[in-house]
């Protein structure tokens, strides 16, 4: 029997953050636990619940900065559970992305840059390495990085700059070799 739309304001937010959110979702809660996929489903799986149980009104304003904040959270929750987290610079919260593989039809080159870029940002410091993945990876804005992060608009964009210039850095030193 095919599922019919919900007429529950919460239920229809949730359908709207499954269908435009949840493979992002995802993949940040991923980033945040060391590539494990079950895990970042289930933080996923939590948030979504969550927004279920929220007030529709509150949150459908800034449903995408409400979405990462909360699950951000619950994935911290979960390594903080297993006293797994570190808060160190040579964290490695990406590496999932060494089992990516880009397109076989893509130029050398650009494979070759691409290694070089995910070899930066994995010696950027956790903070960095977080709002360059809420900015670029999923899209956010300053302001939705910093509801996400508890952060102050003017420290995500410190940080971004900082990381940016840092990235460039790595990258011309990585180029010159």
């Amino acid at each position: 029997m095919p599922s019919q739309p919900s007429k529950h304001p919460a239920g229809e937010l949730v359908q709207e953050a499954l269908a435009q959110h949840e493979s992002n979702l995802i993949a940040y809660a991923c980033g945040i636990l060391g590539g494990d996929e079950e895990r970042a489903r289930d933080v996923v799986q939590d948030t979504l619940l969550k927004l279920h149980l929220a007030d529709p009104d509150r949150v459908r304003e800034n449903l995408k900065a409400w979405l990462y904040a909360v699950c951000r959270n619950r994935a911290f929750d979960v390594l903080r559970k297993e006293h797994r987290i570190r808060f160190t610079d040579d964290d490695d919260h990406l590496d999932w992305l060494d089992e990516w593989q880009p397109d076989p039809s893509e130029d050398a080159s650009r494979d070759e840059m691409l290694e070089h870029v995910w070899a930066a940002l994995e010696q950027l410091p956790q903070n960095q390495r977080e709002v360059i993945r809420l900015k670029f990876q999923h899209g956010l804005s300053y302001k939705e990085i910093s509801t996400v992060t508890s952060l102050s608009v003017t420290n995500v964009g410190f940080l971004l700059h900082t990381a940016i210039k840092r990235l460039r850095k790595l990258m011309n030193h990585a180029c010159a070799e």
